[in-house]
């Protein structure tokens, strides 16, 4: 058995020393289980503690920290990746880094690609400096131009062509569709955005909007997004009752040109009464309006109300199942409105 031992001990030192000797192009080579330092076109799988490519490398890297100069080509994963050139493959850890261009996948807490990437890229945080042609999905992503889709918490893009999906989206240029809770633009070349609030810069659509209708004598609305498809907040006031006067809500609605001056104004509204009992209106509004002024438009027409209501004492129970017997209001009404609106 001692002799067994000895003869494999020599053995393994007589391999460490081949192959830290052995060079593929009479360069020194470090290749072993703790640190592999290896120079271009050395293409071995590398599986160590720190795995180092002086130039460019097609294989494997394994690692707790994978660096590469030049081209990387395969699989590289570890808790640090870096490569400084183009990256042809799956680039997966805890953080990624590449320099050059990007065809494949990067995934991971932090992924950061200073050129153009295609592919998908996926973690918390996601930036690409320059053209990005694929799905970005994380927390937050970053690009310069997107051409595919970009999908988190929160999104930025120079350009979106494609789908921007998130609770905050951001883009200088627009074509396609942004769908989110905030959304920003500066100009839409041709698209969509789709959201709680959208603010466009140029060619979009901003009102404050008094009105009048047959449910709140005051109404007053910020409506934003484009004249085709926008949104707003509303609170109403009802100084006739004696409690519970105030409301708030939210609509949608559109502008359709009739002519330079005319249009059709097609609104949905959903508005609920501050006040212990649950008392919600839906209305649908079929408006017509005009244009008198840069500034200002009036507009007015029918309206659909559905009320639904429970009283208090009946809402604030606790049911096992729903009894239809507690609907104290449940009632369609036809009424009207009209409206004054400052655009700005």
């Amino acid at each position: 058995m001692r002799k067994i031992i000895l003869a494999a001990t020599a053995l393994l030192t007589g391999l460490l020393a081949v192959a830290q000797n052995t060079t593929a192009d009479n360069k020194n080579v470090q290749y072993h289980f703790f640190t592999n330092n290896i120079p271009s076109d050395w293409n071995y799988p590398l599986i160590g503690f720190v795995n180092n490519v002086n130039g460019n490398h097609a294989s494997v890297q394994i690692g707790i920290v994978n660096s590469t100069s030049g081209y990387f080509g395969g699989l590289q994963a570890g808790f640090i990746n870096s490569v400084g050139g183009n990256v042809t493959g799956i680039q997966t850890g805890f953080i990624n880094s590449i320099g050059g261009n990007v065809k494949g996948i990067q995934s991971g807490f932090i992924n950061s690609d200073n050129s153009d990437f295609s592919g998908i890229q996926s973690g918390f945080i996601n930036s690409v400096g320059k053209s990005f042609y694929g799905i970005q999905y994380g927390f937050i992503n970053s690009s310069s131009q997107v051409t595919g889709i970009q999908s988190g918490f929160i999104n930025s893009a120079e350009r979106i062509t494609g789908l921007q999906h998130g609770f905050i989206n951001t883009a200088k240029k627009l074509r396609g569709l942004q769908l989110g809770f905030i959304n920003s633009v500066d100009r839409i070349e041709k698209g969509l955005p789709i959201g709680f609030l959208s603010f466009v810069k140029h060619g979009g659509y901003k009102a404050i909007e008094v009105s009048y209708n047959n449910i709140n004598p005051i109404n007053i609305a910020f409506k934003t997004g484009i004249r085709e498809f926008y949104t707003y907040p509303v609170l109403a006031y009802d100084w006739r009752l004696t409690t519970d006067r105030l409301s708030f809500g939210y609509g949608i609605g559109s502008n359709l040109d009739i002519s330079n001056r005319l249009f059709i104004n097609p609104e949905m509204e959903w508005l609920h009464q501050v006040s212990l009992d649950f008392n919600h209106y839906s209305t649908l509004r079929c408006n017509l309006g005009i244009d008198i002024s840069d500034n200002f438009e009036i507009v007015a027409g029918p309206s659909l109300v559905w009320q639904f209501k429970i009283d208090a004492d009946d809402f604030h129970q606790n049911y096992t199942e729903w009894n239809p017997a507690i609907v104290s209001v449940n009632e369609i009404k036809i009424g009207w409105n009209a409206a004054v609106r400052y655009k700005f």
